[in-house]
């Protein structure tokens, strides 16, 4: 598991509709013969052309839902303009699929079907996942459909888990994602567009769409867009570059690069850096406080940090939340989850803590506290906060080094509110005043020759009111090395020139979001193009690569 990459994939998640279905029986298909219902069947209902030729495509890109006889037709509930269509095994009832239509055009609404139809075979790949994907959007939704759709998104293996029981995962899942296109732009963000989910061995799950409604918002011309020629003079400059090494660079070697010091989202028609979210400036237009950046001298231990049974991960969660599980909690659970292996701790009033180990090292590489605790009668300091921090991680850094970097991050202050974002707030809150996130985050990385090593670091928040520790990262690379010293062949300017002239980016459009209400409008913004993976430039050979690495 690659524990100096991107960590994340895509954060894409659906509602999987996959309960056995109920209905009296139809007959086999290819064709859905109506006459064939049983008298039990109240609807008598008839499916479109359009509908069953749906239904033969889906049993040619899925045989094994021939075998689903017992078939019914009802009206939704719900909606009366929709058919649905429920498919079960006579053998099983946790053997179904449920395909819904729309019953004037029978065109595809939605098609899920449960896990268990398939025997697992191998793990499919990528390139089989997404072509199936493709070709399910194709034969069920047509070519006109896919037009109005852009590139798959595909996540990570996406695991259901049985809550009682993190040993036995239900389903795993993979998501394919296609984003809803306006004047040919991509509309960022997991929302409207196409879903379909396969298992892991490449079987149709789910295919479902979630249509557009722009509810009159406004749509800007691409036209009002800077050049990205005149975008790239604005944005890529030496200021946004970090120069540091990496023990698990290109081709697994060590490295020196210059990276991006926030992944950039860009205003298009401002060329200002914007929060993701809400699409509003970002407070000094995301350069960094070069307050809120420190070289440290620690006093490093070098105690493993590793868990090879509930009783060691007690031990660390007593070391890191400063709780006694065997006290606080009554519930305990244990089990393997996407490649990590999870302890965790709880009680009745959704009291929680967890830890998460590389599974085949036990190293402890995530930790989270979502505890209830009692205010301090005086709030941290940003010092105090640090000296907490610091007495954390100590214990257990390597004494390979004892010069770190420290980055601090502010307790998160709502930017700058638009007019649109005063109006939805409905007077919660003034400009400039704090959302009450209250914590501090603090990056360590260890320092080589001056410079951070960023495959190296330390990721932990702390709580301004109560003093606890509520997060906490390692991101260490794979296999241990000794880093040589190289010299840039480069210079920040330099390496921003190559950015720029290299490194394409990407328009599309954004809806910016506040407390779950969509603004009056939609955004032009430019992102850098990351299909090829994290951009940087090697600071010796002076050539943008592209690698896993994200800051």
């Amino acid at each position: 598991m690659k524990r100096n990459g991107k960590r994340t994939a895509i954060a894409l998640t659906i509602g999987m509709m996959l309960s056995a279905t109920n209905g009296t029986a139809l007959a086999a298909s290819p064709e859905i013969h109506p006459s064939h219902i049983a008298s039990a069947t109240k609807s008598e209902e008839k499916l479109p052309k359009r509908a069953t030729q749906i239904v033969a495509a889906l049993e040619k890109l899925e045989p094994a839902l021939k075998a689903l006889t017992k078939r019914t037709i009802v009206k939704s509930e719900s909606d009366e303009k929709l058919l649905k269509l429920y498919l079960r095994s006579p053998e099983s009832n946790d053997m179904g699929a449920t395909v819904v239509f729309d019953s004037k055009t029978g065109e595809l609404f939605m098609y899920s079907a449960s896990f268990p139809i398939w025997k697992q075979g191998e793990i499919a790949t990528d390139k089989v996942i997404l072509q199936r994907a493709e070709n399910a959007v194709l034969e069920l939704l047509g070519a006109d459909k896919r037009k109005q759709i852009g590139s798959p998104q595909l996540s990570n293996a996406v695991e259901e888990v049985d809550p009682e029981d993190l040993t036995d995962p239900l389903a795993i899942y993979r998501l394919v994602y296609y984003p809803t296109l306006i004047n040919g732009l991509e509309l960022l963000g997991i929302g409207p567009g196409i879903y379909v989910t396969t298992d892991y061995a490449g079987h149709l799950l789910e295919v479902s769409s979630t249509p557009l409604n722009l509810s009159g918002a406004k749509v800007p011309d691409p036209k009002t867009a800077l050049t990205p020629e005149a975008l790239k003079k604005q944005y890529f400059t030496p200021e946004r570059l970090d120069l540091g090494y990496v023990l698990e660079g290109k081709d697994a070697k060590p490295g020196i690069q210059y990276v991006w010091m926030n992944p950039p989202y860009i205003d298009a028609v401002t060329g200002k850096q914007i929060d993701f979210i809400q699409g509003t400036e970002i407070a000094g237009d995301g350069k960094r406080n070069p307050d809120n950046l420190k070289r440290l001298t620690l006093s490093p231990k070098g105690e493993p940090l590793i868990v090879k049974s509930r009783a060691d991960g007690e031990k660390v969660v007593a070391s890191l939340f400063g709780v006694d599980t065997k006290k606080m909690f009554t519930q305990y659970n244990t089990g393997e989850v996407d490649d990590e292996f999870i302890h965790s701790w709880s009680d009745d009033d959704g009291d929680e803590v967890s830890i998460s180990l590389d599974v085949s090292t036990g190293e402890v590489i995530g930790a989270n506290n979502w505890m209830e605790t009692k205010s301090l009668p005086v709030p941290l300091s940003k010092e105090e906060a640090l000296k907490k921090a610091i007495s954390v991680i100590e214990p257990y850094v390597a004494k390979s080094s004892t010069e770190w970097q420290v980055e601090i991050f502010d307790p998160y202050k709502q930017p700058k509110l638009a007019d649109w974002l005063i109006e939805l707030n409905e007077g919660e809150g003034e400009e400039g005043e704090d959302t009450g996130i209250g914590t501090y985050t603090f990056i360590f990385h260890e320092l080589h020759d001056g410079l951070p090593v960023f495959d190296r670091c330390y990721w932990m928040s702390v709580d301004i009111e109560s003093g606890q520790v509520l997060k906490f990262i390692v991101n260490l690379p794979e296999i241990e090395g000794t880093l040589p010293i190289l010299k840039p062949s480069v210079t920040e300017q330099q390496a921003a020139e190559i950015v720029a002239k290299n490194l394409p980016v990407k328009l599309s459009y954004f809806w910016p979001n506040y407390k779950g209400k969509e603004a009056p409008f939609l955004t032009l913004v430019y992102t850098i193009d990351k299909s090829k993976g994290w951009p940087y430039v090697d600071a010796v050979n002076g050539t943008l690569e592209w690698g896993e690495y994200e800051k």
